[in-house]
């Protein structure tokens, strides 16, 4: 039998730096994803003794931060930065005429470009679309993560796809300096 701080060791460890980016993705910052992170490895430390070995340590993990997220997010500890209600109007607005023909047409981009699309995603699309196309899980993971049925998952993937190609075809514009004439 193997000692418990070992298998922890190995069984979860290995997941930290995707905890880390799953944790940003949802906190929207450092310190917060920081929080979160060691408040999920501690939680998992302690609940280890349930987690059946052989089956997926890091969807079980993921399961475990987003519970903290939420249980801190509905005690007021976390403050998502709301998108103005004009602009997530203006962003359904313009997905319609956008036509990709590759599914996925991010993957050829670095992950930093498809974080940075991913920050204009509306916050239940980017869930998905983060677990599912950078973190590799299955709507079935997907679903008990985010505690929702899969078709709710893959109605999500569709449409934070959809936000996602948007943004990556015409990113948000960034204020501009004064003009000159």
């Amino acid at each position: 039998m193997q000692d418990p701080p070992d298998l922890f060791e190995r069984t979860c460890l290995p997941f930290v730096p995707d905890c880390r980016a799953f944790a940003l993705s949802l906190a929207r910052n450092p310190h917060d994803a920081d929080d979160l992170v060691q408040e999920t490895f501690l939680r998992a430390w302690r609940a280890f003794h349930t987690f059946t070995p052989g089956t997926n340590a890091k969807a079980w993990l993921f399961t475990i931060l987003r519970r903290i997220h939420v249980d801190r997010y509905r005690r007021g500890r976390l403050r998502p930065t709301p998108l103005p209600e004009d602009e997530l109007t203006e962003m359904a607005g313009a997905i319609a005429p956008v036509v990709v023909d590759e599914d996925r047409p991010w993957d050829h981009l670095g992950p930093d470009a498809v974080e940075r699309a991913l920050d204009h995603v509306p916050d239940p699309f980017r869930q998905a679309v983060r677990l599912r196309d950078l973190d590799g899980l299955t709507y079935k993971e997907i679903g008990e993560i985010l505690d929702v049925p899969q078709g709710t998952v893959m109605s999500r993937l569709h449409r934070g796809r959809e936000y996602l190609k948007q943004a990556l075809v015409q990113p948000p514009e960034r204020p501009s300096g004064p003009r000159s004439s």
